[in-house]
């Protein structure tokens, strides 16, 4: 009966942070994408020229919009595909079968999957945004590809490890190798999944970010304050508010749906009690 009212007080809990906070945070995102005007490459490079005098450390955010490109050949690890920038991840599947006895004292096999991530990387070469016009916006990647709303292009399980020592001991790739635990006896590694995501070379992206002036070149990174959005996607930005709303309604409805199911779990706890 406690673990009733447990459960429906944590229900409740979460159906307030569903539905007050976590739409309250889609709705800002919408607000600030509404609010933001589009600027060109021209427009953000007087503005910080502009300042560049009175503070050198300006940075401003904006809203821009143009073309994936990077000044290297960039080529994804798995596909051998190029791109404008990539991430990389390879996870080991396996499985683990172990005997036990069930509630009843009978032997019984029980099988186990398990993913584990061995290794990440990501292009080391910059991310550029292009218009038309051929100017260059740099977008911050370095520590932050988490934050970019890249687009899955490659998820297949290979048999075999595809890499070896002098790969994953190259200085000059953004990569990190992962230890793997050993699961003892009854163990098998069923295969290693490859996992690439991209933006494509020459696609429309969409950025709002802190612009600033470093070494005479324009950059976008991630705000200062982080309660400002860093946004970098293939979607256009009728998509991104479309996602905003359709995220408001999901949090709403789910916050709702769990707060009346946690107060009938508090209910029935105290019920029975």
């Amino acid at each position: 009966m406690v673990v009733l009212i447990i459960i429906g007080v944590l229900l409740v809990a979460l159906g307030v942070y569903l539905a007050v906070f976590k739409r309250a945070k889609s709705a800002s995102l919408a607000l600030e994408i509404q609010a933001q005007p589009t600027k060109t490459f021209e427009e953000v490079k007087e503005a910080l020229e502009a300042m560049q005098e009175y503070n050198p450390s300006y940075r401003e955010l904006v809203e821009v919009k143009g073309f994936a490109a990077t000044n290297e050949t960039v080529k994804t690890p798995y596909t051998n595909r190029q791109v404008a920038f990539y991430t990389a991840e390879t996870v080991q599947v396996s499985e683990t079968t172990e005997e036990y006895r069930d509630s009843e004292g009978n032997r019984k096999l029980r099988t186990t999957k398990r993913e584990d991530k061995i290794s990440e990387e990501e292009s080391s070469a910059d991310l550029i945004l292009k218009d038309n016009a051929g100017n260059e916006i740099f977008i911050e990647t370095n520590g932050v590809a988490n934050k970019l709303d890249l687009v899955k292009t490659h998820d297949h399980l290979e048999p075999q490890n595809p890499y070896g020592a002098s790969y994953n001991n190259d200085p000059f790739r953004r990569y990190r190798k992962f230890t793997v635990p050993s699961y003892g006896t009854g163990y098998r590694i069923l295969g290693f999944k490859q996992v690439e995501k991209t933006f494509p070379l020459g696609g429309a992206l969409y950025v709002l970010g802190e612009a600033y002036m470093l070494a005479n070149r324009i950059w976008i990174g991630p705000p200062k304050d982080s309660k400002q959005p860093f946004i970098v996607t293939t979607k256009s930005e009728e998509q991104m508010l479309k996602q905003t709303q359709s995220s408001q309604t999901s949090s709403t409805v789910g916050g709702i749906i769990c707060a009346i199911l946690g107060v009938v779990l508090v209910i029935v706890g105290f019920a029975k009690k």
